[in-house]
Order: structure tokens, then C-alpha cells, then sequence
């Protein structure tokens, strides 16, 4: 048995919200990638145009997605850090 200080407890912890982080910062650079072609692109055909507005749907759905997700691992992270700090 290995034991910890609250840091690295904290630092461990921290980890395992970084992979739902990684795809709510991809998903939101899309997003605004996607949303700029939109409101730049004027000589888009219809059928690219359409297509552009699915990807920043998608893409903002994502942001939603992995926002909320990465908020509720934190949320519960520390939840269980302090559980654990107080030798519950």
C-alpha cells in the first residue's frame, strides 16, 4: 500500500478529466473553425454550405457534450478527493 498527499492525490485525480477536456477543446476549436467558413465563406455552393452547417452543429453538440461531461468528472473528482481526506 502506497500513500499519498493531498497533492498528489489532487494531481492523480486531475487525470482522469483530461481526455473528456482534449474533445471539448477540439470540439470548440471546430466550432468556431466551422462558424468563421460560415460567416467568410459567400462563395459557398449550397451543397458545401450545407455541409459546413452540419459540421458546426455536430461540432457545437460536442462542445456541449464534452463540456458537461468534463465538468461532472470534476465536480465528482473532487467530491471523492475530499471523501478520501477525510478518511471516509
Amino acid at each position: 500500500m502506497h500513500s499519498l498527499s493531498g497533492t498528489e492525490l489532487d494531481a492523480v485525480a486531475s487525470l482522469s478529466n483530461l481526455i473528456n477536456l482534449t474533445f471539448f477543446g477540439i470540439c470548440s476549436g471546430s466550432t468556431i473553425s466551422f462558424s468563421i467558413v460560415l460567416g467568410t465563406g459567400s462563395g459557398l455552393s449550397a451543397s458545401v454550405h450545407s455541409d459546413y452547417v452540419a459540421l458546426t452543429a455536430v461540432s457545437a453538440l460536442g462542445t456541449i457534450y464534452f463540456g458537461i461531461r468534463g465538468l461532472m468528472d470534476y465536480i465528482r473528482s473532487k467530491r471523492e478527493i475530499q471523501r478520501i481526506k477525510r478518511g471516509g
